[in-house]
């Protein structure tokens, strides 16, 4: 499971338990624990291409690169 998904969840959890809530509460509720699943998706997606880039340019550094089809 990616770390995205484990955090929206262990964040719903907190949200959602131990206390009876009006629809419309619960409803501002997934809206919020889904904005917050967005917002580590994207820095999950971010992150990944820092590193991506980050690794090609040390592989370049380091005479590492392979050409395409090799």
């Amino acid at each position: 499971m990616a770390i995205e998904h484990e955090l929206s969840s262990e964040i719903a959890a907190a949200l959602l338990t131990g206390k009876e809530r009006a629809p419309s509460e619960l409803k501002h509720l997934k809206e919020t624990v889904f904005r917050v699943h967005s917002t580590l998706q994207q820095l999950t997606a971010e992150s990944r291409r820092k590193r991506f880039v980050f690794r090609a340019s040390e592989d370049e550094e380091k005479g590492n690169v392979n050409p395409r089809g090799a």
